[in-house]
């Protein structure tokens, strides 16, 4: 049986909201971990323990965060921040908090209020480690305060569950303001850039993505698109015949005779949306992103999915404090489900369905239970095939 978390930490968040300064204690649980010890068992530690380090809250002074902001203001980065903030110190161990209480970051506008916010905390950033190749974000869900888009930045674990990287509430969906976004965001993890990204196609978000990311490659997701297609030609059977297009695995010379093909049959050659998205093809045609790793992500559904769940958490929330709260709500509870699922993939076994008994029995014992039953899925075809002589 899971424990009970047992440490929470305790901060304090300021931010200028509008025309008033909030200021409020906010208790943030930590989770316990499961680790291996030396033979292999699995047991129940917490992470900090696992680490050797332990919590003695967190000690900002005023002082701290004055030099700290003031630092910032002139344009010098976290990271330096919090080199020289050890250094005036004495050490690590005198500095009374970690780099997790720098990264996060607000800009505010001419009046003082808040503008853009984007916040991630060391777990969000350990996942980035591990599984930071493939990003997705949109900005399709508003927040019931003031309508501002509500920005997750998410991947997908081992597991193949949704993770989120880090959370960014935005004044507008201007390219300017995407680019703060990203550059904040790869600050917060070390500068490390992702491989690949998917997003709603929004082209604020594109122009910033090649400003900021400029060697990742660019999906666009392929839910919105065939939303779009059927929005702008208004024929199910050309959304089809789109979907089947864009999802297809031929060749690049296969893709553009079918694309002609389908364009013809449906007489929308001077259609601007069809003009536009054949011109776009590299962007989101299988076709032409083979070869690329994507982690199986084809459309940013995985916000979606949070969006629909906050969408519940948020609909009686009165402060942007109540809406950083219910996001964190949020997380925690897909944390929790990782932790069940790393319970389940430990201490139990799969059904093996195969003659391949070797191989499918060591597939069961290194990867995670959904990595195996797709590894199952591909044995059983493969046992499909047979030598001719």
């Amino acid at each position: 049986m899971l424990s009970q978390p047992r440490n929470a930490m305790k901060y304090i968040m300021l931010m200028n909201l509008t025309d008033w300064l909030v200021s409020s204690s906010v208790h943030v649980i930590k989770l316990d971990t499961f680790t291996r010890d030396s033979h292999g068992n699995m047991g129940l530690v917490h992470v900090r323990e696992q680490h050797g380090l332990t919590w003695k809250g967190i000690a900002v002074s005023k002082a701290d965060i004055d030099e700290a902001t003031t630092l910032k203001e002139v344009g010098v980065g976290t990271s330096q921040v919090m080199n020289y903030l050890t250094q005036q110190a004495g050490g690590y161990h005198n500095v009374g908090f970690t780099h997790k209480d720098l990264y996060n970051a607000l800009q505010r506008d001419e009046s003082g209020a808040l503008y853009n916010l984007i916040w991630s905390d060391s777990t969000s950033r350990s996942d980035y480690t591990c599984f930071g190749d493939v990003i997705a974000f949109d900005t399709t869900y508003k927040d019931n305060l003031y309508g501002r888009p509500i920005m997750p930045i998410v991947g997908v674990n081992h597991h193949h569950n949704t993770i989120v990287f880090a959370t960014a509430i935005i004044a507008d969906e201007t390219s300017q303001s995407f680019e703060w976004v990203l550059q904040n965001f790869l600050e917060a993890m070390m500068n490390k850039s992702p491989i690949s990204v998917i997003t709603d196609g929004d082209r604020a978000m594109q122009r910033a993505i090649k400003s900021v990311i400029p060697y990742a490659k660019h999906r666009l997701c392929s839910w919105h698109l065939s939303r779009n297609a059927q929005a702008n030609i208004g024929d199910p059977k050309f959304t089809a015949s789109f979907s089947k297009c864009m999802a297809s695995w031929w060749t690049t010379k296969e893709f553009d005779i079918q694309w002609h093909s389908v364009v013809s049959e449906f007489n929308v050659q001077k259609h601007p949306w069809v003009i536009e998205k054949g011109n776009t093809r590299h962007l989101w045609a299988q076709a032409y992103l083979t070869g690329h790793f994507f982690s199986n992500i084809r459309s940013t559904q995985r916000c979606e999915s949070m969006n629909a769940s906050l969408a519940i958490a948020l609909k009686h929330k009165k402060t942007y404090l109540d809406v950083v709260c219910a996001i964190e709500d949020g997380i925690s509870r897909m944390r929790m489900n990782e932790l069940k699922t790393d319970y389940l993939s430990s201490h139990t076994k799969p059904f093996q369905i195969t003659k391949l008994v070797d191989l499918e029995s060591h597939a069961a014992a290194i990867f995670t239970r959904e990595s195996f039953h797709v590894f199952q899925d591909e044995l059983i075809r493969e046992t499909l095939y047979r030598i001719e002589a």
